[in-house]
């Protein structure tokens, strides 16, 4: 049997580092391939600076990556898609201007800081944009490439990854990957196993129930910029939902 592929979107490179090899150990049913966009597709502007649909902005992240490397859509047997929160579920008296911060954006868990009136409307801007795209993306659960349905599902890490891994919110960009591979290299049980501690829901809930709890704790008040995620559900989508028979 010729194994089909899990695709699975992510930002940077330490997710592909953090789940990379737990994946292909514990799925080996299926083939599972990392697209790194390098990028938040969920606040990327157009060209001409417009919002753009977020559903085809995936959509087309997909074909791309179908075309790049020679796979059919038939090919796949789901898409999974993985996002920072960054807060964007937090209202806007929340992102507070504080001129002698160090860095242009600072995290706390109550708050967004910035340096001034303007990078507070431009982050204000990116939250509305991220948020509203989220919320489109968590209501669907497919995509249709080229007449084929594709299950897809959207997963968050809050306030990021490395703030739920190693509990920093304000990591340097250029720490990122060697932190990861730390972490990983340090971790004494699976990855699975930790990320669970910082599931929101609770864990005997079914899979449905717990996706859409997971998502609604989210969006309240300043949770998005607390410490969890609902990474773990993935690998429970995986196992009931994904694997090839």
């Amino acid at each position: 049997m010729t194994k089909k592929v899990l695709l699975i979107i992510v930002e940077g490179q330490t997710e592909q580092i953090v789940l990379e090899d737990f994946l292909d150990e514990h799925f080996a049913n299926s083939t599972i391939r990392f697209d790194v966009q390098r990028e938040d597709i969920l606040t990327k502007w157009d060209a001409n600076k417009r919002i753009p649909n977020i559903k085809n902005s995936v959509a087309r992240v997909i074909q791309n990556y179908l075309e790049k490397y020679k796979f059919l859509a038939k090919d796949l047997t789901a898409v999974v898609h993985i996002t920072d929160a960054d807060g964007c579920f937090i209202a806007p008296e929340f992102v507070k201007v504080k001129e002698d911060i160090e860095q242009n954006l600072y995290y706390t868990e109550d708050a967004i800081l910035v340096k001034s009136e303007k990078r507070k409307a431009q982050i204000e801007q990116r939250n509305e944009m991220k948020a509203n795209n989220a919320k489109i993306l968590v209501a669907n659960d497919h995509f249709s490439i080229h007449r084929l349905k594709i299950p897809y599902q959207l997963f968050y890490f809050s306030t990021n990854l490395e703030h739920v891994l190693w509990d920093e919110r304000n990591e340097v960009a250029t720490e990122k990957v060697p932190k990861a591979d730390e972490f990983i290299e340090g971790l004494s049980g699976s990855i699975e196993e930790f990320l669970k501690e910082f599931l929101p829901v609770n864990a005997e809930l079914p899979y449905k129930e717990k996706m859409k709890m997971s998502w609604s704790f989210l969006m309240e008040g300043c949770n998005s910029l607390q410490r969890g995620t609902n990474v773990p559900l993935l690998f429970e989508m995986i196992k009931s939902d994904v694997q090839p028979q």
